[in-house]
């Protein structure tokens, strides 16, 4: 929309400006014409006023006055000038010039000397006014000069010109003004300036070189205007109509607002049109890549949700990362399990073990543990084979499933040496675990084809210890107080105890037994 608002912009300023430049280019034309015939309107006046005079070689008052009447509509005042520049008659009475009057002047002097009919320049008179003359020379009936017959045109008064050329001031600030061929103001609709000189204006040296054309061009004041100009011939002047380039400015103003103003709707349905449709197409890729981030912090994320798109390339990436999901989540739970798991008897490893120990001791809730090792499983190998011993593992680590709950911990501790994580259980729960655990084992064929035996140790959190190391290390101390006494029997782990304590220890033992 910007760039259709701004290539509009820019279209309708350079058709204004074209357009103003056509039409002042034009108007000077006809402007010109218009000046040029009548000024030689103006100059065939006089030459008849000059004939009229040869035939008795002189104009009385009346007459002159006669012929003035018929011509004030062209002149101001019309005076006749004998070749010693003494006037010999003028009207009206009130032009400020009266007979026997002498004149003075580079432009009397000029007029005398050209002998020719003949515009002047604008020239500033002695009671300073700036002034036109049209003359024509006078001669005699045997074709001696007499001097010359003028009519005036007072510039800066109401004149024949500016019934040509004032109307079309406009109030948008354009405005016409006429120069003579040294470049000297004729009209301008600002009387102050008739008779200044503009030559310096571009517009102006250009018509006075007898050129026509238009231009835009920036004034001594930083003012640019729009301007058209052209040449008469028939009078040598000059004119130009320019107008201001501000002019544009509200009417491209009003454009740029109706175009912002009717092209909003569009813009509003094509952004609702467009993020709809942005919508739609990313939305399918969010959901993957927020399914992505939850699998990156939580490799047991949800299973990924479906899907609906009609692009190829979302369903094909939805079907990968799906397929690949489900195979990851896999690979993650069996490498889970390897790193875990014991990969013989599939009980806990010694790593989880550890990891498991560490965080129940944390925790306030209390647990026992029972340690427990083969008897004469060296035995067992030397004999049967390691391939045997390994199966008789596996059957003690069934066998230890069998007499556990779920929550508790079977782990291979490492060899032959075993252990259970009962949580929640205190030392006399997990000594009748043990014992069942090694009565099942002394009752049952093993895969060697005989019955094998366990010496076991009993510890409880937190009475018999509050770290990891503690734990294990009094575990493994009642363990092999079994081995010593005998085998093939459990033992609860004793601490030195006061004589109440032993008491106390003794009686429990007996309720055990019971």
């Amino acid at each position: 929309m910007i760039i259709s608002i701004y290539s509009a912009y820019i279209v309708s300023k350079q058709a204004l400006i074209n357009n103003y430049l056509d039409n002042n280019y034009q108007h000077a034309t006809e402007l010109a014409n218009a000046a040029g015939n009548i000024l030689g309107t103006m100059q065939e006046s006089v030459d008849a006023l000059a004939t009229i005079w040869q035939r008795e070689n002189k104009i009385d008052q009346d007459l002159l006055e006669d012929l003035y009447s018929n011509n004030k509509n062209y002149f101001n005042s019309i005076v006749i000038v004998n070749k010693d520049l003494i006037v010999s008659n003028t009207v009206p009475a009130t032009s400020g010039v009266r007979a026997g009057q002498h004149l003075s002047g580079p432009i009397n002097n000029m007029l005398l000397d050209i002998r020719i009919p003949h515009i002047t320049e604008p020239f500033l008179s002695k009671d300073g006014r700036w002034i036109v003359l049209v003359t024509s020379p006078l001669f005699d009936k045997q074709e001696q000069y007499y001097g010359y017959i003028a009519g005036t045109i007072y510039l800066q008064k109401s004149n024949v010109l500016q019934g040509i050329l004032e109307h079309d001031y406009e109030s948008d600030g354009s405005y016409v003004y006429a120069v003579g061929p040294k470049g000297n103001i004729i009209f301008h609709p600002n009387l102050k300036l008739v008779g200044a000189n503009k030559a310096a204006d571009e517009a102006v040296w250009k018509v006075m070189a007898g050129l026509a054309g238009k231009i835009e061009f920036t004034d001594q004041q930083n003012q640019t205007f729009y301007t058209g100009y052209a040449y008469n011939m028939k009078s040598s002047w000059g004119v130009i109509v320019q107008t201001p380039a501000s002019v544009i400015d509200v009417p491209l103003r009003e454009l740029l607002q109706k175009s912002i103003l009717l092209s909003l709707p569009l813009l509003l349905i094509t952004l609702a049109a467009g993020w709809i449709i942005t919508y739609l197409a990313v939305r399918p890729l969010q959901v993957l890549a927020d399914y992505s981030n939850r699998m990156v912090d939580d490799w047991k994320s949800e299973a990924l949700p479906p899907i609906r798109s009609g692009t190829y390339e979302v369903k094909v990436l939805y079907q990968s990362i799906r397929f690949t999901t489900r195979q990851l989540q896999k690979y993650i739970v069996k490498l889970k399990n390897e790193t875990a798991l014991d990969g013989l008897t599939g009980l806990a490893n010694r790593r989880n073990f550890d990891s498991t120990l560490e965080t129940w001791c944390i925790g306030d809730e209390s647990f026992a543990m029972v340690m427990l090792d083969i008897d004469h499983f060296k035995r067992v190998n030397d004999t049967y084979g390691h391939l045997t011993g390994d199966r008789v593992m596996q059957f003690l680590a069934v066998t230890m499933r069998n007499v556990s709950r779920e929550g508790d911990v079977c782990f291979r501790y490492g060899g032959e040496e075993f252990g259970i994580l009962l949580r929640g259980c205190n030392v006399t729960r997990a000594y009748i675990v043990a014992e069942r655990l090694r009565e099942l084992l002394h009752g049952t064929l093993s895969p060697s084809g005989e019955l094998i035996t366990v010496s076991s140790g009993v510890v409880a959190f937190p009475e018999h210890g509050r770290t990891p190391n503690d734990l294990i290390s009094h575990a493994d101390e009642a363990m092999y107080t079994s081995k010593r006494e005998g085998r093939n029997r459990t033992t609860i782990y004793q601490k030195e105890l006061s004589q109440a304590d032993k008491e106390s220890e003794v009686k429990r033992s007996e309720e055990i037994n019971a």
